[in-house]
């Protein structure tokens, strides 16, 4: 996310931008500027609370206030200087198909205009104007942005292997492991996990583990860490590599949108236990 101008810093009497972190997911609400460049670790909703989004996508443009992006393309999106959600959903892509038959079709390859976005915009637009705490926004928000844990979704099909990958890597996010190694503990071949594994997140299993060596840097810098401190723990070799890697990612230095402020803040929550 490319920040060219922050308006939260403009409006002092607006209330601070947040980002909700939970396990599976992740979401931001208010003001991070203008123009912005996604090149995301993870499916993507992006929503215009009060207009349109205005997107540009390898030099097409488009407008609604609802898109769903899939993970591994980049987009530039226009906020108008107003305020913004972007949520991004979990790795297994059970959210992307939940939301993906709510929308409309576009070219290349994204979705638009849910069928859901009246509601979804309320609750987003309450999250922000009344400073909501994480589990109250993550209760709203069920079966409109994360389908809950009970919820049949259409088309979803869950691969325990990709499952099994996905929580060996959370669950050591400093340890390096092998392609190979990863292969092993589901009896595939190196080369067969990486297929499986993009074809089920949209991403290299590489770039997944990056994604969420962000998430544990952002939750550990929100409980008082300092930059190099969550980066080494989150397994990034120093604060250099962790900020190359936000920059490549997000487009913004960490410190830009993690460090508490009077225009940011950065909340942890539960999520759904059942999950």
């Amino acid at each position: 996310m490319k920040d060219k101008k922050n308006n939260a810093h403009t409006q002092p009497d607006m209330p601070p931008s947040t980002l909700y972190l939970w396990r599976l997911r992740t979401l931001y609400v208010g003001y991070l500027g203008n123009r912005i460049t996604f090149s995301a670790g993870a499916h993507a909703l992006l929503f215009g609370l009060e207009d349109d989004v205005l997107l540009d996508v390898g030099g097409e443009k488009f407008r609604a206030r609802t898109f769903l992006m899939p993970a591994g393309i980049s987009f530039t999106a226009d906020s108008q200087e107003k305020q913004i959600g972007c949520c991004f959903l979990d790795p297994l892509g059970r959210d992307y198909l939940f939301h993906k038959r709510l929308m409309q079709g576009c070219e290349p390859g994204f979705y638009c205009d849910s069928v859901l976005q009246d509601r979804q915009l309320a609750v987003l637009k309450c999250a922000y104007l009344d400073s909501l705490d994480a589990d109250e926004v993550y209760r709203q928000l069920a079966d409109l942005l994360f389908p809950a844990a009970g919820t049949a979704v259409e088309g979803f099909v869950p691969d325990a292997r990709i499952a099994c990958i996905i929580e060996l890597i959370r669950s050591d996010p400093a340890q390096n492991y092998s392609n190979d190694d990863l292969a092993r503990h589901v009896g595939l071949s190196g080369a067969r996990l990486q297929r499986v594994f993009k074809e089920a997140t949209g991403i290299p299993i590489r770039r997944y583990r990056l994604w969420h060596r962000l998430f544990v840097t952002s939750s550990m810098m929100s409980m008082g860490s300092s930059l190099t401190d969550a980066a080494l723990t989150a397994g990034f070799s120093d604060s250099s590599h962790l900020s190359h890697v936000f920059q490549n990612m997000l487009g913004m230095s960490p410190s830009s949108l993690l460090n508490n402020s009077l225009h940011n803040r950065v909340l942890v929550g539960a999520g759904d236990p059942r999950e």
